[in-house]
């Protein structure tokens, strides 16, 4: 069979990328290693300062262009309608230690907005929640709200009784699952009611739950409504429910358009002819299985990705073995300051297909190169991971 486009990857840019070819009525193949980067990061998605960023000569951004980085914004909005926000105006979210940071798309509830106005702020503590440290939490949302008061409530859900014995941390994601469920529903419904008759009236309550994941369970969206105050979530350590949730949701959307899945297998070789890709062979369990396409998207997801190796001898790409952009200093001397490395990737041309970094010769007419694999930005520092491959992926879905 020849596809119409492969993808490699299957992250973020590799499923907008794979959703976006298959609405335009193109067969398409997505092969993933593993379940890609979107269960690992916090679900909200970050934009970045655009008129910043765009005056990089190298950016993505400036290769792209606002209009379409605006075009992925609404497309996703459009995608996934659990997500709100408005171009230019960031919002409040909770980090995991409860510190409020900015975000540029966000999941229904993780919008930390109505604490501005709470007098109460209840935070649940759900016993054993891994990475979840209550009094941390309730010490620093005390210090950025302090007309508020912050009322600890310990949390302790029998079905975990298990897990509690043994000493065993419980996920957050493995809490988003039982919540999600009837009895997990029934719970936090009898919860909210326990607690509705212990705060007073006028305080204009809020309740902080961690490990909940409400905005890709319609069931648990229905329990929350039911609330007599504002429920915030808070966003979590890896691997993160919300995440999780968007992942899952576009991973649906693909193959109910009709777009094939091939999850836990790797490229093994391609074959190359006159500087066109002409098929990528998959090993899986000892057994080689080829397959051909008229163009690729690679997306492997950068230096964490592992679409990006490095040893002491060389960094390389991992998949086609092109050549890379590799910044001269590859970090810097402050732990949380700029780390050139991550600027690390592969250089394209306006239809993203990769050119030489230094001849910036043309290296393979059908392949498209899309999200972390792109050279020349910092996802971390310049806080534009959500619109790079947002933007870049829904570009490669049109080029296929």
């Amino acid at each position: 069979m020849m596809w119409d486009g492969i993808i490699i990857g299957g992250g973020l840019a590799g499923l907008v990328a794979g959703i976006r070819a298959q609405e335009r009525g193109k067969q398409v193949l997505l092969i993933s290693e593993g379940a890609g980067s979107l269960t690992f990061a916090a679900g909200v998605l970050d934009f970045g300062r655009m008129e910043e960023l765009q005056a990089q000569e190298n950016h993505p951004y400036a290769l792209l262009g606002e209009q379409a980085v605006r075009d992925a914004f609404r497309y996703l909005i459009g995608l996934c309608p659990v997500y709100h926000g408005e171009w230019g105006r960031p919002q409040a979210v909770l980090t995991p230690l409860g510190m409020l940071r900015q975000a540029d798309l966000v999941p229904f509830r993780l919008d930390a907005s109505p604490l501005a106005g709470a007098r109460e702020i209840i935070l649940m503590a759900p016993e054993g929640l891994k990475d979840f440290f209550p009094e941390v939490v309730k010490t620093n949302l005390q210090k950025q709200f302090p007309g508020a008061a912050v009322r600890l409530q310990r949390l302790r859900v029998e079905e975990f009784t298990n897990w509690h014995r043994v000493g065993k941390p419980v996920p957050a994601t493995v809490y988003a699952k039982f919540w999600c469920t009837r009895q997990g529903a029934l719970t936090l419904q009898n919860l909210l009611q326990e607690t509705a008759l212990e705060v007073r009236s006028g305080l204009n309550p809020v309740m902080v739950i961690p490990g909940l994941s409400s905005a890709f369970c319609p069931g648990l969206a229905q329990t929350l409504d039911k609330a007599p105050w504002p429920v915030v979530e808070v966003t979590s350590f890896p691997p993160s429910p919300a995440g999780q949730g968007l992942y899952e949701t576009l991973k649906e959307e693909f193959r109910a358009l009709g777009g094939e899945l091939l999850i836990g297998s790797g490229v093994g070789r391609v074959e190359i002819e006159s500087q066109a890709v002409r098929r990528v062979i998959v090993k899986s369990r000892g057994k080689e299985t080829a397959f051909a396409a008229r163009a690729f998207v690679l997306a492997t997801g950068g230096l964490f990705g592992r679409g990006i190796t490095v040893s002491p001898t060389e960094v390389r790409e991992a998949v086609f073995g092109l050549p890379l952009y590799v910044p001269a200093e590859w970090s810097g001397s402050a732990f949380l300051g700029e780390q050139p490395y991550a600027r690390t990737g592969i250089a394209v041309d306006d239809r993203l297909r990769p050119r030489h970094p230094i001849s910036r010769e043309l290296l393979l007419t059908n392949v498209h190169v899309a999200g972390r694999m792109l050279a020349h930005w910092d996802p971390w520092l310049e806080r534009c991971g959500g619109g790079v491959s947002l933007a870049s992926g829904f570009l490669a879905g049109e080029l296929l």
